[in-house]
């Protein structure tokens, strides 16, 4: 398909294992602070759907309203067609679409939700713009954001160090922009929505902190699907890292994961605005 955006950012990649492993467990927990503002028969946009967990748990929340599910990848779209029948949920379509270029009349929506998707473009106040546009007036948009880079890892080291950096660097790479935190309430004040609340939570990529065992043990595995995948072979294209490098990350990964005291999180943010 073609690819209309106003930003210079690489098209977002992600390896299938991952969007399987960590996208696929999220839930509509994800949209709680969302909540309170959706109520039945509302039509939502969910934009960056994913494999479709969140859009489905959404669809249950605004029956008998019809939550449409949008994203790039046509893989993440099918998958999450497959969830929505597998479920018996039939109050919910997905779409492959472009969150720069939505097809869809200006009004067309009561609410929006976006979950991980402004902290990878180059230019996330055009997304908010156009989310805005297909708001009625009174609409409601809700949006989780990981764009911070800091992460809560114990214990740690240099070569645990160097594989965060290297999501940092993924992310700058296919923004063209630092990996710095988004400013959430000002962008949806330029975007034009009226008025704004903000707030923020520790987590893991698929869900709360990991202070377990074998909640760590499963962060180590899903950082490694990376690692073997996408982010790695970027890296070492890049020259970030050597396969050598990349090696010893993964070992490290892998005894940190056991290690009896370690934790893992990272800061998240949401923020609503209405239009």
């Amino acid at each position: 398909m073609s690819d209309p955006r106003p930003g210079a950012e690489r098209r977002y990649q992600i390896d299938d294992e991952w969007s399987r492993a960590v996208l696929a467990r999220r839930t509509g927990e994800a949209a709680t602070f969302l909540a309170p503002h959706l109520r039945a028969g509302m039509r939502l946009i969910d934009c960056g759907c994913g494999p479709g967990s969140i859009t489905i748990d959404l669809a249950q929340a605004v029956a008998p309203g019809e939550p449409i599910g949008i994203d790039l990848r046509e893989n993440a779209v099918t998958h999450a067609r497959t969830l929505a029948r597998e479920r018996g949920i039939a109050n919910v379509a997905f779409q492959v679409a472009n969150v720069f270029q939505l097809p869809y009349v200006d009004g067309s929506f009561d609410a929006a939700f976006a979950c991980a998707v402004l902290q990878h473009l180059a230019t996330p106040l055009a997304a908010l713009k156009e989310i805005r546009r297909v708001l009625k007036p009174g609409g409601v948009v809700g949006i989780v954001d990981g764009s911070s880079p800091i992460t809560f890892r114990y214990p740690t080291n240099q070569l645990l160090e160097a594989w965060d950096k290297l999501r940092e660097l993924q992310r700058e790479y296919n923004t063209g922009r630092p990996s710095d935190t988004l400013q959430l309430r000002a962008l949806l004040r330029e975007a034009g929505f009226v008025r704004t609340r903000a707030s923020g939570n520790l987590a893991t990529e698929a869900g709360p902190p990991a202070g377990s065992t074998e909640d760590t043990c499963r962060v180590a595995q899903n950082h490694l699907i990376r690692l073997h995948g996408v982010l790695g072979e970027l890296a070492v294209a890049q020259g970030w890292a050597t396969r050598e490098e990349l090696k010893q990350m993964a070992e490290a990964l892998i005894a940190w994961g056991e290690a009896p005291d370690a934790f893992y999180a990272r800061p998240g943010f949401t923020a609503i605005g209405w239009a």
